[in-house]
């Protein structure tokens, strides 16, 4: 099985790995390995690709931003699929699309990224997690001001990666079927107290509340999947007492 993983970062190593366990044969594209998906003629670079993962990312909270670089990825990575047969695997966020968390950009462009693979993609399977366990050391990176970091409120139900990967690889190498999958991890809790467990923080954290009706949102639970979705994976406290490398 030939797969093609597009996308650099935490995410995109996880799933090469995931997928060369189970034997496939693969190629990690990303602008660090030469290939922009942008610019660069995706069709021709993917031509010989069985399956295409896309888990490109850039961090944008600009609705416009995110809008952008996602739907432009998805239109590129759809077109390569289409011509060359592939199957294409959009990793995605849980909750993304409902209207009340549209105010964040970065949520917004998924939401957009899917309705263009749904709608240009001949053989599409989406696979949504929740948010990482990698997310808070990101944020520590993101959100730093000086000694500081802010944390905005969320309540969440995180996943491991790794567990998130080894779904996307069983499902391209096809050990699992379907088109549709939502992946959680088994604990509710907040970004706040993930954030407290970090050891080696470096800096003071700070709890943002966000304004608005998505910052309500992203406090009273709704990125939290409903019970249809699977739960996978170690405990945030097991991933850390096992030593795993904050991304």
């Amino acid at each position: 099985m030939r797969v093609a993983v597009v996308g650099g970062g935490s995410s995109g190593r996880a799933i090469e790995r995931a997928l060369v366990e189970r034997g496939a044969t693969v190629e990690l594209l990303s602008r660090s390995t030469g290939f922009d998906v942008l610019r660069d003629d995706a069709t021709e670079r993917l031509r010989h690709a069985e399956v295409i993962v896309e888990a490109t990312g850039r961090f944008a909270m600009s609705e416009k931003a995110a809008t952008d670089f996602f739907t432009r990825s998805t239109r590129a990575l759809s077109a390569a699929a289409r011509a060359s047969g592939a199957r294409h695997i959009l990793l995605s966020i849980v909750n993304c699309d409902l209207p009340v968390v549209q105010g964040y950009g970065y949520f917004a462009g998924k939401t957009a990224q899917e309705r263009v693979a749904r709608s240009e993609s001949d053989d599409l399977a989406v696979v949504r997690s929740t948010q990482w366990f990698e997310f808070p050391g990101q944020n520590l990176e993101r959100m730093k001001l000086g000694p500081f970091c802010l944390v905005p409120r969320m309540t969440i139900k995180p996943v491991a990666l790794d567990a998130v990967a080894g779904v996307i690889a069983d499902v391209a190498v096809g050990r699992r079927t379907g088109r549709f999958f939502e992946i959680a991890g088994p604990e509710v809790t907040t970004l706040w107290d993930m954030t407290k467990e970090l050891p080696g923080k470096g800096v003071v954290p700070v709890p943002l509340p966000i304004p608005g009706r998505t910052g309500r949102a992203f406090r009273d639970g709704t990125l939290v999947p409903g019970k249809d979705a699977e739960v996978i994976g170690p405990s945030f406290s097991e991933w850390l007492s096992a030593g795993s490398r904050m991304m």
